[in-house]
């Protein structure tokens, strides 16, 4: 072969050779780059999903905290109802107050169960009951007292019973709230 077409052969496998290495270098940075997009693409999904999942369990915690706070208002505000009606049972005023004040606490507790969890539902569930049973038991003495029946005292220790069972149910709803409520937010969601 004589020198001049070495050097045309040489010439073209080096050109060959420079537009492969190119190709496969551009190919290289485009599948480095499609590579790094997509591991932005899901580093921001998993970001944007952990955000909105964080921003959810607060909001169900905010909501949580306010619910169960006006139980623990209108279970306030029946406890002074029931205090004034106790001084006067023959009131019919005081007893119509108590009653409002416990269907509020009910109503409250209910509440309470569209936003769980169940530990805290059961709770309120017991806590809506036995606020039935001692506005039953509180209304019906209250009627027995103003009539001047007889057997008040056993009426008036059946009220106190049920009212001590209410209040049992109030501090198992509290530890109920307190334990979702101090839970961590991983542990708490359920």
């Amino acid at each position: 072969m004589d020198e001049g077409n070495a050097a045309l052969y040489a010439a073209i496998i080096g050109f060959a050779a420079a537009l492969i290495g190119a190709a496969v270098g551009g190919w290289a940075s485009w599948r480095a780059a499609k590579h790094s997009a997509d591991a932005a693409v899901r580093a921001t999904v998993e970001q944007v999903t952990g955000q909105a999942a964080n921003e959810l369990a607060q909001w169900i915690r905010q909501e949580r905290r306010k619910v169960y706070g006006e139980v623990i208002a209108a279970y306030a505000q029946m406890g002074h109802a029931l205090i004034r009606l106790s001084a006067a049972p023959t009131d019919d005023e005081l007893e119509a107050a108590y009653q409002v004040e416990a269907d509020k606490v009910r109503v409250a507790a209910h509440t309470v169960r569209l936003l769980g969890p169940d530990s805290v539902n059961a709770a309120a569930w017991v806590l809506i009951e036995s606020t039935h049973e001692a506005r039953n038991a509180i209304r019906e003495w209250a009627r027995q007292v103003a009539r001047g029946s007889s057997g008040l005292r056993e009426m008036e220790e059946a009220a106190e019973e049920t009212q001590h069972a209410m209040g049992a149910s109030y501090t198992a709803f509290l530890a109920a709230c307190r334990e979702v409520l101090l839970t961590s937010q991983d542990e708490g969601s359920a």
